[in-house]
């Protein structure tokens, strides 16, 4: 991995810069010392209702305009509050560099805090409370239920959300002082992680942090905790729950004192997460931390999750526990412990090939532990972890007390009462000096750099002799080779939506089983969204023959025969546009007359045998690997698989309506759909006109014409798009509005569609979606798993796997005129049938829209 550097400026802020050759964006994460922690009694959640603050206005970027420059360049943004640390990170095109640094830097020297933000924020705070805690199914569990059951001093034990009243008498002040507490430079890391000169990067941080003035943070909370000797548990009731949920705590060794021990440990949870239930699913959910691993300084847990049947005693489940522990602190566990090892290196490996993974772990070990480094040494660390180690962690948990949270099906919700709102403990605190008003007048903002052209590595594109095709691209920088294998559900998975899904439920199941059994060191998942079958995942490089042989068994029908009625019951988790799109794939076969009744006839080996054929399926290979290389070993795998899909039909252009009612679905969706022509003007055009018409942030044309009133501010979603449906090339268009605006969307919209198409584009327009388009694409390039997904949905739209460098070129030279005709070409009319999903009635909708409606039952 790349050299870290770092400096300290004289202002106290730690400054860490990592090169990541072949990226195109750039991530940058400001984390402070301050968490749920620090915040004295009568304060709670205060830290995260501050960390919301932060967005919403700062000397120079007022009125939340800190997210123009993301918003503008297709980037993101966020923050986060956990117990020891906030925080702050961008991802963004390298050309918005210093923008990014810019925003961090003005909002560290000279916040604005106002009434009316905090208002909003205090709303937006009480409702994700209310979300989390309230709303939801087991609110609140484990995080923040647990900590009260675990911990018994107040820093560490109390409730990091906090309650609603108490927060509502936060005042102007109270953001202020919090602020010159802990937002201080000498308090906080700044992180850059791209495609970047590490000199240049300090040189630019020095220019827009330097002059921010020292000062002293308040010191850091005393987190000894006492312990118990006992075991402690809490118990909870819920109306409307199927199972009861039990989370099993224990104490984690400091790592600051003994990592080894602490990652010994890490390996222990992932062997007990390891033992998986014949459904495939892992028999408890564990890992170490409330939020993840070296995610907060001692004390820490590990934490075990489950549902348990009703009535089961908590205790059982404790025993049960404990005896594992025992069973491995006295076993031969070296094969297990082997195991367990290689699939932590190889996560740990995958998710901080991420840039903004990388950055935002990068700050966060600094912050905890003064060590970023440390990243990239815990898959060696990991390594060294043996079967000693292992086994003394485990006896050390099975003679060591637990805390126990249960929360059980009954009559009345319970839950530990709130905090008082009454008062806040400020006693005894060392008073802080006021930040210096800002000084030298306003601060313009930078303009956007030039963007480097993005490439890809080496690339290797070939057909197998059995019709399967084949991509290997070189790219990424960690020992894991990304794979997409993607098969055309074909008329039989496109008729029967139910059967499919059912399929990729048992088919998924193995494979979580096989990988396990193999040690495969990876994942493999199979899912559908009604389109196609992905078989999709992740192997170690020195893994990868394990892996391939895990798919090729999946490839070959098993002997499990599930009913196929249980397909139903997995549909009924599906979103509104899978619901339209499902039913428009089952009309248009109906309406070619195509007869695929005997696709699942024999069960479900039938329709695993009908699905899964190579011909017109794609495997797509990326890792830091000679493509030849993976070409050839995917051949040698997959070129003896055989089988052919009948073609599906030409799409009938019918101009129906299908109506799938839906009682709780209150925002309807209507959704209209083309072919799309294979002639007129080329790709990049369509892609600019797509953005212009419906997916670009600041998009006007469909959002501003009559009957589509107020889908921007009424948050109601207006999106246009380009895919495959059963095997043509489609655009579709997708609104979500109240039934009442429903009949507007067909004589406003849909009859209106080749005069709204073919109205001139204001050049600056197209310009503003120039530039959003270009630099939206390069997100694929953040990591070797993101290439691969962009290649696979290049693959499918028929393209190479250079999709993104010839958009990239190419988008530059199209012109307003050129847009235009390619609206017309691709939107200009939706002769497919229109589908509408939601709480509508047939006769309402024929009587309203004067069309005939096909009522669709049981879609």
């Amino acid at each position: 991995m790349p050299v870290l550097r770092r400096q300290t400026l004289a202002n106290g802020l730690k400054v860490l810069v990592m090169p990541v050759a072949g990226v195109s964006r750039a991530a940058v994460a400001v984390h402070y010392r301050v968490g749920f922690r620090v915040e004295p009694p009568g304060m709670e959640g205060f830290a995260h209702l501050f960390e919301h603050l932060m967005f919403h206005g700062s000397e120079n970027l007022p009125d939340g305009s800190f997210y123009d420059h993301v918003g503008r360049t297709a980037g993101v943004a966020s923050g986060r509050t956990h117990q020891d640390y906030t925080e702050f990170y961008q991802v963004v095109p390298v050309a918005a560099l210093d923008q990014a640094l810019f925003g961090e830097a003005d909002r560290m020297r000279a916040p604005r805090f106002t009434q009316k933000a905090l208002t909003e924020q205090l709303a937006g705070v009480a409702a994700e409370i209310r979300e989390t805690t309230v709303e939801r199914p087991y609110g609140g569990f484990p995080w923040p239920l647990m900590t009260g059951v675990l911990y018994s001093s107040f820093a560490s034990g109390h409730d990091g959300y906090g309650n609603p009243e108490q927060l509502r008498k936060t005042t102007l002040e109270d953001c202020a002082e919090f602020f010159d507490r802990y937002y201080t430079p000498g308090n906080a890391v700044l992180t850059v992680v791209g495609d970047v000169d590490p000199d240049d990067v300090a040189d630019r941080a020095g220019r827009y942090f330097g002059d921010i003035p020292a000062r002293d943070a308040a010191p850091q909370p005393d987190l000894r905790e006492p312990g118990f000797f006992l075991d402690q548990a809490a118990t909870f009731t819920e109306p409307g729950i199927p199972a009861t949920a039990i989370a099993i705590a224990q104490r984690l060794p400091d790592p600051a004192a003994d990592l080894p021990g602490y990652l010994a440990h890490v390996v222990l949870a992932r062997m007990l997460a390891r033992q998986i239930t014949p459904e495939g699913a892992p028999a408890v959910s564990t890992g170490c931390g409330f939020f993840g691993p070296l995610d907060a300084r001692d004390p820490d847990a590990l934490l075990l999750t489950t549902l348990i049947p009703p009535a089961t005693p908590a205790a059982r489940m404790v025993e049960a526990v404990r005896g594992q522990w025992g069973e491995w602190s006295r076993g031969d566990i070296a094969g297990e412990v082997s195991a367990a090892v290689r699939e932590v290196v190889a996560e740990h490996h995958r998710q901080h090939d991420d840039l903004e993974a990388r950055c935002r772990a990068l700050g966060r070990l600094e912050t905890l532990f003064d060590r970023a480094e440390l990243l990239d040494e815990l898959p060696g660390l990991f390594g060294q972890v043996g079967a000693a180690q292992v086994a003394k962690a485990a006896a050390g948990l099975h003679g060591a007390p637990c805390a126990v949270l249960t929360i059980e099906p009954g009559r009345k919700r319970t839950r530990p009462e709130p905090a008082s709102p009454e008062g806040t403990d400020r006693d005894g605190r060392a008073p802080v000096a006021p930040v210096a008003e800002p000084s030298g007048g306003p601060r313009a903002v930078p303009p956007l750099a030039d963007q480097p052209r993005p490439s890809l590595g080496d690339q290797v594109d070939v057909t197998f002799g059995n019709g399967l095709r084949a991509v290997a691209v070189r790219a990424g920088n960690a020992p894991v080779v990304e794979l997409r294998l993607r098969i055309p559900a074909g008329p039989a998975g496109w008729r029967r939506p139910d059967h499919l899904e059912l399929l990729a439920h048992v088919l998924d199941r193995r494979s979580r089983v096989a990988t396990r059994d193999r040690g495969a060191g990876g994942e493999l998942h199979v899912s559908t969204d009604g389109q196609w079958l992905d078989l999709a995942g992740y192997a170690s490089q020195d893994a990868l023959d394990e892996w391939l042989a895990v798919l090729s068994e999946v490839l070959v029908p098993g002997d499990a025969e599930p009913p196929m009625a249980h397909g139903r019951a997995l549909l009924r988790g599906r979103s509104p546009s899978r619901i339209a799109d499902d039913v428009l794939r089952a009309h248009l076969l109906d309406a070619g007359g195509l007869d695929v009744g005997h696709a699942g006839a024999d069960g479900l080996a039938g329709c695993h045998r009908a699905v899964l054929v190579p011909a017109g399926a794609s495997i797509v290979a990326v890792g830091d690997v000679e493509p030849e290389r993976l070409v050839a070993r995917l051949e040698q795998v997959l070129g003896p698989w055989q089988g052919s899909q009948p073609p599906a039909v030409a799409p009938a252009a019918d101009g129906g309506l299908l109506l799938v009612p839906r009682e709780n679905v209150s925002n309807i969706l209507v959704g209209f759909s083309a072919p799309e022509p294979p002639e007129g003007p080329a790709d990049p055009a369509r892609y600019l006109a797509t953005g212009v018409l419906g997916r670009y942030h600041r998009n006007r044309t469909l959002r501003d014409a009559s009957g589509t009133t107020g889908l921007g501010p009424s948050g109601y979603e207006a999106l246009t798009g380009r895919d495959v449906l059963l095997d043509f090339p489609r655009t579709y268009i997708r609104f979500l509005r109240p039934k009442e605006h429903v009949p507007d969307l067909f004589t406003e919209v849909l009859d209106r569609l080749p005069e709204i198409t073919s109205q001139p584009m204001d050049p600056a327009e197209v310009e503003r979606a120039r530039e959003f388009c270009a630099l939206e694409m390069l997100w694929a390039l953040d990591s070797a798993s993101n290439v691969a997904d962009l290649v696979r949905l290049g693959v499918s739209l028929g393209q190479g796997p250079d999709l993104l460098t010839h958009l990239f070129d190419r988008l530059r030279d199209v012109t307003a005129d050129e847009v235009v005709e390619a609206a017309v070409a691709a939107y200009g009319r939706m002769p497919l049938a229109s589908v509408v999903v939601g709480d509508v009635e047939a006769d309402w909708l024929e009587d309203a829209t004067g069309r005939e409606v096909t009522e669709v039952e049981g879609a």
